[in-house]
Parts: C-alpha cells; sequence; structure tokens
C-alpha cells in the first residue's frame, strides 16, 4: 500500500490515511476529490474493512462506474468483483426500499415513476380539483418536489406557505398526489430520498441493522447534497462516526434542485471531532487562472477559506473583451477559434449563464462553418418511443401502474378515446376495481379464466365475466395486454424480448410511420426504440424479477448527458451552460454576455444568498478551462424585444488588473 499512497501529494494522503474520525475534504476545483476517494476505498480495503461494509454516494452512475473501475484497478481485482455498494443516493434508497418496503407502506414490486410520469399523474389530479385556479402540472410537479426535498409533508407545506388560493391548491394535488402514488404502488425519486428517511428515522432496528451493515460511509459532490440526504448519512454514520466526505462549498451551485450548502456547516456542527483537509493543489489550469478565481470566490463571505495553486509556470493573460453587441460578441469568437484552435475544436468550449444565449452563437457557427455540439434538447429516456416502450414494461411489472396504462391504451391507437375511458372506468367501478386493475383482470380472463378467478376471487371473477359482453369493443388492446402477460410469465422471457414483442405484435412501428413527419423522424425514432433493445441484450434479466431490475436500472439512470452522446464526434466546439459545465474541462473557454442581469442573473441581485450562488456559479465558469479564457460582454443586448445598454458584471472588478489583457470588438 505504501507505493499505492506515494502516487499522492501530501494532503490527499491526509485525507486517504484518516480513517480513525469523521473527515471533511474541502477540494477546490481540479484538485483530484475523485483520486482521494477512490484511493481511500481502496486503502480501507488493505487496512481491512471488509468491502461488503462500505458505503460509496455518488450523485451519478457514470461516476460511479468509473470510481468503482479505479479501485478495483488499484487493487489488482477484476471489475465487478467488490461486493462495496457505490452509487447514487438513489440506487441507495431503492435498494433499502425494496428490502424493507413493508415498513414504509410499500409492496417490494413498487414501480418508480420518473419527472413524465409524474407530470401526467397531476394532469390527471388536476382534473379533479375545481378552485378556480390554473397551474400548469410542471409548476405543481416544482412545487411537491421543492417540498419533499425540504422535509415537508402536505400539512407543513399549508402551515408554512402564504395559504393563498395558489397555495391551497398546491396542497390539494400534493396530498392527493401522494395518496395516490401510495394506491399505486408508486414513488418518485423524491420519495425514493424521503421514505428512506423516514424508514431510519421511525425504525430503529432498522436503523442499527444498516449502520452495522455500512461500518464507512463516503460520499462525493457533498456540497450537491440535499436536506434527505444528508439525514440519511447522519442517521447511518452517527454511532460508529466512520465517514468521509468530499466537496467544494465554492462549486454549489445547485440550490434550484433542493442542494444546501449549509450542510457543510452541518457536518462540522454534528461531526465536531471531524478532521478537515484541504486540498488546493490544482491540477488543471495555469496559475493567472487560479489567482482570478480565488479572487472572485474570496468576496462570498462565510465560507472555509482555501486558495488554489498549481506549478503550472505558463503566463498567459485572461482575455476581457468588449463587443459592440452580441452579433459581434459571436463574430469574435469565431475569429479567434478559426484563427488560433481551428486544429482542436473539441478542446474548446462557450459557456452562457441561459439556454436562450446560444441562439445567436448557433446562427453564426452555421453561417460560418464551425462545427459545433449543443448540450441540451431531448434526452434519450425522455423521447415519445422510448417513453411508451417503458410504459408498456411498468404496467406489466406492476398491474397497479395506473399511469403507465394511460400512456399506452391509446398507444398505438385502438379507438379508446376520453369517452371510452370513461366507459372502462364505469365498468370498473361496478366490479369494484380501481381501474388499472380492472385492465389487467380483463386481459387474465381473455387467455386463461382460471388464473383471472385466483386474481379476482370468486366475487368480483364473477361480476367481471357478468359485464364482458360490454368489453368487446376494448378486444384489441386485452389481446394486446394478454400477449405481452403471456410473455412476461415465462421464466426465460427477457426485457429485450418484450420490447420487440410490442414493435411487431403491437404493429408499433407501423403506427410510428403514420404519426411522423418524415422519413428521417421515422427512422431517427425507430432507431431510439432498437438502441433501447440493444441495451437491453445486454442485461441479462429473466422473468418479472429481471423486468423489475431492469426498469430499476433504467429509472435510476440520472439524466443522460448529451455531451456522452456526443463525445464519439470529435472536432466540434461545446456550447452549454454554465451549470452544465461542471465538472467538465476545456483548454480554451469563452463565458458570453458577462453583463448585469446575466451574469449575476437579474433574480438573484435582490437576494444575498441567491448572488452569492451566481458568483460561485461564475467561478465554476472560470475554473473549466486550463490555459486561456476568454470573458465577453456586449456594450447592446435585445432584451424583451428592445435594444437597451448593458453594464459589465459586477464580477469582473473583482478580476485584478494584471491578470487581464483588455480588448475592444466593433
Amino acid at each position: 500500500m505504501t507505493t499505492l499512497l506515494d502516487d499522492l501529494n501530501p494532503q490527499q494522503k491526509e485525507a486517504v490515511k484518516e480513517i480513525k474520525r469523521p473527515v471533511l475534504v474541502l477540494a477546490g476545483a481540479g484538485a483530484g476529490k475523485t483520486r482521494v476517494i477512490t484511493y481511500k476505498i481502496a486503502y480501507l480495503i488493505t487496512e481491512g474493512f471488509d468491502p461488503k461494509n462500505i458505503l460509496g454516494l455518488t450523485f451519478t452512475k457514470k461516476a460511479a462506474n468509473e470510481m468503482k473501475e479505479r479501485v478495483t484497478t488499484l487493487l489488482g481485482k477484476p471489475y465487478g468483483s467488490l461486493p462495496l455498494f457505490l452509487g447514487t443516493f438513489h440506487a441507495f434508497g431503492a435498494s433499502i426500499l425494496r428490502r424493507y418496503a413493508r415498513y414504509v407502506g410499500l409492496e417490494p414490486t413498487f414501480t418508480i415513476y420518473d419527472e413524465q410520469d409524474q407530470l401526467n399523474l397531476i394532469k390527471t389530479l388536476i382534473k379533479t380539483v375545481d378552485m378556480g385556479v390554473s397551474v400548469q402540472p410542471s409548476v405543481v410537479a416544482h412545487y411537491i418536489k421543492r417540498a419533499k426535498l425540504s422535509l415537508m409533508s402536505p400539512d407543513d407545506f399549508l402551515k408554512q406557505s402564504q395559504q393563498d388560493r395558489f397555495d391551497e391548491f398546491i396542497y390539494e394535488i400534493y396530498k392527493r398526489y401522494q395518496r395516490r402514488l401510495l394506491s399505486l404502488n408508486a414513488v418518485d425519486f423524491a420519495d425514493l430520498l424521503t421514505k428512506t428517511l423516514e424508514l431510519l428515522k421511525s425504525h430503529e432496528p432498522v436503523r442499527k441493522t444498516l449502520s452495522n451493515r455500512y461500518k464507512y460511509i463516503l460520499v462525493d459532490e457533498y456540497q450537491d447534497t440535499n436536506p434527505p440526504q444528508y439525514e440519511i448519512i447522519y442517521l447511518l454514520a452517527k454511532d460508529h462516526r466512520n465517514i468521509c466526505v468530499v466537496g467544494d462549498e465554492d462549486q454549489s451551485i445547485y440550490s434550484f434542485r433542493g442542494a444546501t450548502v449549509e450542510n457543510i456547516a452541518k457536518f462540522c456542527r454534528d461531526f465536531p471531532e471531524h478532521r478537515l483537509v484541504k486540498l488546493e493543489r490544482n491540477y488543471r489550469s495555469t496559475q493567472i487562472i487560479l489567482d482570478a478565481a480565488n479572487e472572485v470566490i474570496s468576496k462570498n463571505p462565510n465560507r472555509i477559506p482555501k486558495k488554489l495553486w498549481t506549478d503550472r509556470d505558463e503566463n498567459i493573460p485572461i482575455k476581457l473583451v468588449a463587443t459592440s453587441d452580441a452579433t459581434l460578441q459571436a463574430l469574435y469568437i469565431i475569429k479567434e477559434i478559426t484563427s488560433k484552435f481551428k486544429d482542436r475544436l473539441n478542446e474548446v468550449a462557450v459557456l452562457y449563464r441561459m439556454n436562450y444565449e446560444s441562439r445567436i452563437i448557433e446562427e453564426a457557427f452555421l453561417k460560418y462553418g464551425i462545427p459545433y455540439r449543443l448540450i441540451g434538447g431531448v434526452r434519450f429516456y425522455e423521447r415519445m418511443e422510448i417513453k411508451d416502450m417503458l410504459a408498456y414494461l411498468k404496467f406489466i411489472a406492476n398491474p397497479k401502474d395506473e399511469v403507465s396504462l394511460l400512456r399506452i391504451i391509446n398507444v398505438p391507437t385502438r379507438g379508446i378515446g376520453p369517452k371510452a375511458l370513461e366507459k372502462l372506468r364505469e365498468l370498473a367501478k361496478k366490479v369494484r376495481l380501481d381501474f388499472a386493475p380492472f385492465v389487467y383482470a380483463a386481459s387474465l380472463l381473455a387467455i386463461d379464466e382460471k388464473e383471472a378467478q385466483r386474481f379476482l376471487g370468486d366475487s368480483l371473477f364473477k361480476r367481471l365475466k357478468d359485464v364482458s359482453s360490454q368489453l368487446e369493443r376494448f378486444s384489441n388492446l386485452f389481446e394486446d395486454l394478454a400477449t405481452l402477460i403471456v410473455v412476461s410469465q415465462a421464466q426465460d422471457s427477457t426485457p429485450s424480448q418484450l420490447i420487440q414483442t410490442i414493435l411487431s405484435d403491437l404493429r408499433y412501428n407501423r403506427w410510428l410511420e403514420k404519426i411522423s413527419s418524415d422519413d428521417e423522424e421515422v427512422q431517427s425514432r425507430k432507431q431510439n426504440v432498437y438502441e433501447l433493445i440493444n441495451l437491453a441484450k445486454h442485461k441479462p434479466y429473466k422473468g418479472l424479477s429481471g423486468l423489475n431490475q431492469f426498469l430499476e436500472e433504467i429509472a435510476l439512470i440520472e439524466e443522460a448527458s448529451e455531451l456522452e452522446e456526443e463525445s464519439k464526434v470529435s472536432k466540434k466546439v461545446t456550447l452549454m451552460t454554465m451549470h452544465s459545465a461542471k465538472g467538465l474541462e476545456f483548454e480554451t473557454v469563452f463565458i458570453v454576455d458577462a453583463v448585469e442581469g446575466v451574469i449575476p442573473h437579474q433574480k438573484s441581485v435582490e437576494s444575498p444568498l441567491q448572488l452569492q450562488e451566481e458568483r460561485r456559479l461564475f467561478y465554476v465558469a472560470i475554473t473549466r478551462t486550463k490555459r486561456y479564457l476568454y470573458i465577453l460582454y456586449p456594450q447592446k443586448m435585445t432584451y424583451l424585444g428592445n435594444i437597451v445598454e448593458t453594464i459589465p458584471s459586477r464580477f469582473l472588478n473583482d478580476i485584478p488588473a494584471h491578470l487581464v489583457e483588455y480588448e475592444v470588438y466593433g
């Protein structure tokens, strides 16, 4: 192990070797925090910790896989051979809840609803509440998620709100939403955290069992944790105190997702015996970049001071460029790229505060033939055809899942419109069944009366048989579902076979041809489905339990990075928001629209806390570059259709003049 630790600098080594008390590692941008976590896990194992007693929590599945791969390489073990849990908070929550589902009112086969499932359910519930309020489902979902991540029940939400008609409407939907999820045996992403926390708080024997199981806990990107995530790790670690959190309060930029930088102070209070280790040596940027970043972030109050440094001696000044307007700003970027960086476009990034800012830059790039990739757009698992396939699989796995059923009940088109749906609901009430189980029972009846009788019981079975003649107009739907149920019940069935059955037997591909605008769109949609089949083929899952496992893995995939999808194509400039750039690095970075109202954003200037986060966001943007940094501000911009004079961002005043080379363009 001595040879292994020799690869680390003194501060990294200190963080790795401290295993007898809590450790808070504050790792500046580019300071090698991932290296510390992976080496620490390897060190723990060599020091006698059983891998199955180690819990590593991250924020993306990709990061978790990379860490596990590095750990196994360090230890000379085959990938996947170590039984440690290294994954996202949501994946950990799902695994715990599957084991202890009934303690929190769930069945182990619960469905995990993603954002679109959540919106569909909320949309249905909005129709049931008549309070004279018109609110988009996405807005309701935002308030519900924010309440959950703030550990507020519907009643708590109402108590702390202004209790006007809008708040009462949100309260009513939130309350019904939670009841409906429970009846559907479903959870959303926030529930994976809050119900895990509920389990740990309400069932002390379970908490102790899990605390004894996970004898050492490590948390990556700790500054991005939200209240339930912190409470979970505290309850697991409060007895044995074996915990190491690694993060950077200066890169806490996700408060809109529920993250709170206050969790660093909370850790210090709850683990007063902790050891603080600062990683200040930067392996990415030049000292000029770091000096600018240090000065910018030092203006934020109530932070633990640290100062990034490097032994790189390149003396490349920061270019601060004033352009006459936003169009010339784009032209200046093109001029610099074509004259200096045209052979390494994939090492160039243009960063902006809001997505709308990319339009002028995109238009200029297209006009002058600069290839680029735009990070954004519709992600793979959010595409219509993928959502359709997954909805079919979810309903098969959990016949109580009404949200998934409503998505697929008329896809492909079966002539089941609103009136037909209402008729189905009436029939369901007639036999005293919820809508989704009613459809499930009817499909069972179509293929196996004995199985349907076992599922329903004698009384309900008889009543469903009594209305069977009224179900004839829905026979195609039931035949479709029956086919899928038969396939899924087979012990050797796989998710990929189920998807192929949907494509062929349910004629989904033909339906895509009818709804698509042109051949290119048809092929694109079909290719997406085949990509899902290809993914499923690489998973050795069979039967219903395998289907549940497959769906859980997909549900827990963090927002798929468009950068990853595009990274196969080199020689393209990357266009992305500052938020999206966190964790990435480029040789050259252009930060655009560095003016008041944009950087910092107009909505933050009245709030000291939000302004501090805007400063951290600017710090993150600065520290993405290795060598060349351009900060541009147009002197005129179009705002709400009007051309307005701009004021350079206040953050620019914090960059020392001797680090900057000024230029006026246009």
